[in-house]
């Protein structure tokens, strides 16, 4: 009979590795640990919830804000939570408005390469943006969920300003003197 050469647990380093736990939740209360029921939340933060819920209450675990150490854990860090997950929209909707102002830019032939790459790195960093925005819908924590949406309903009332401006712009005679009643276009 052939023998299995692998061992049935890899060691690593640090100590024999365990097997994973598709559980992306902290679990909270269990063992000899008192709620404070003044906190804000409880516990050191997780990554998913059960379904939608505020992360707001000491029965409510904390969530934690795409990285280890960020963690929701105040009334100042969630509202503050709360805003930089609404501008990651803006940004998204703010670099994709730069980079269509630069495409309609003319350049000269010499310069195309260089503004190629930035334009190349800013969507780089719009994509960054988007799945970031993509992570915080999954922590399926209310306040960010609906601050992720204001932030998009603002970013697309700028970008049909912006691109209203654009329109209105283009249409004006650009020899014409704004203002001027001797000057202007009858």
């Amino acid at each position: 009979s052939e023998t299995n050469s692998l061992p049935s647990r890899a060691v690593l380093p640090g100590g024999p590795l365990r097997s994973m736990s598709h559980d992306h939740h902290m679990h909270h209360g269990g063992g000899s640990e008192e709620m404070d029921p003044d906190a804000f939340c409880a516990g050191t933060g997780t990554v998913m919830m059960q379904g939608f819920q505020f992360a707001i209450g000491s029965s409510q675990p904390c969530a934690m804000f795409l990285f280890p150490g960020w963690v929701l854990d105040s009334a100042g860090t969630y509202v503050g939570g709360c805003f930089a997950a609404m501008l990651f929209p803006i940004c998204i909707v703010g670099i994709q408005m730069v980079r269509e102002l630069a495409a309609s830019t003319e350049i000269a032939p010499s310069a195309t390469l260089c503004f190629d790459l930035l334009n190349a790195v800013s969507y780089g960093f719009q994509m960054m943006f988007s799945y970031l925005a993509m992570l915080l819908v999954m922590l399926y924590e209310t306040g960010i969920f609906f601050s992720l949406l204001l932030g998009f309903v603002i970013s697309y009332f700028l970008l049909l300003r912006f691109k209203r401006t654009q329109k209105t712009q283009t249409r004006e005679d650009p020899t014409a003197v704004q203002n001027a009643p001797c000057c202007s276009p009858s």
